[in-house]
């Protein structure tokens, strides 16, 4: 066997024995991991609440601006953010502060989180409170705006007035929490999502 030969053995030796290995593994069952816990997912999207800060007009104010930007009410504001807790069995396994989607944060608010459990019985509670709070003059300079006649106005103030407490109806509630005890094997998922019909948190068990 020439000089080349001899070099060459090892490499061949070594990737024969590479190959079997290869080979052995492939017949050794492969352990999912997830599958030996159960899971909470928290999942969904809905839009978060806008929080404003709404200013009352003088009629002297009214009068410096232009008609088409006439509105008794002045309002400047943002859109919330909100406090997602998961707890189980009375301990926090899970907190974040999540906001709308975009630069503004006022897109649909997409929520995926989730949290692995011991399989068996579960007391599961998930909350989400809004972090900001909404300024009580804005409630004071509605009623006061919605009691009097404008007629400079005319009815667009209805229509804003309308048009806010539409936004409101379609935003997230300040707070929500949903409360469950349940018995999950391994493998098992709870879903959490938020039904926007009935603008609460409901749940959904099932496999992963």
């Amino acid at each position: 066997m020439n000089t080349t030969a001899w070099r060459l053995l090892p490499v061949a030796a070594a990737t024969i024995v590479a190959l079997l290995l290869v080979r052995v593994a492939s017949f050794v069952p492969l352990r999912d991991a997830r599958a030996e816990h159960a899971w909470v997912r928290l999942s969904w999207s809905a839009r978060p609440e806008r929080i404003e800060q709404c200013r009352r007009l003088t009629d002297a104010e009214l009068a410096e601006r232009p008609e088409h930007m006439r509105l008794r009410l002045e309002c400047e504001g943002r859109f919330a953010r909100y406090l997602l807790q998961l707890t189980v069995d009375g301990v926090i396994t899970l907190a974040d502060t999540i906001q709308g989607d975009g630069l503004r944060h006022d897109r649909p608010m997409h929520v995926l989180r989730e949290a692995s459990l011991a399989p068996g019985t579960r007391a599961v509670r998930a909350t989400l409170t809004r972090v900001d709070t909404l300024p009580a003059s804005n409630v004071e300079s509605e009623r006061e705006v919605a009691a009097q006649s404008d007629s400079v106005l005319g009815e667009r103030e209805g229509r804003e007035r309308d048009e806010r407490q539409r936004r409101e109806g379609e935003g997230i509630p300040a707070r929500l929490s949903f409360d469950t005890t349940v018995t999950l094997r391994a493998g098992r998922v709870l879903l959490i999502t938020y039904d926007g019909t009935r603008r609460a948190l409901v749940a959904l068990a099932g496999g992963n």
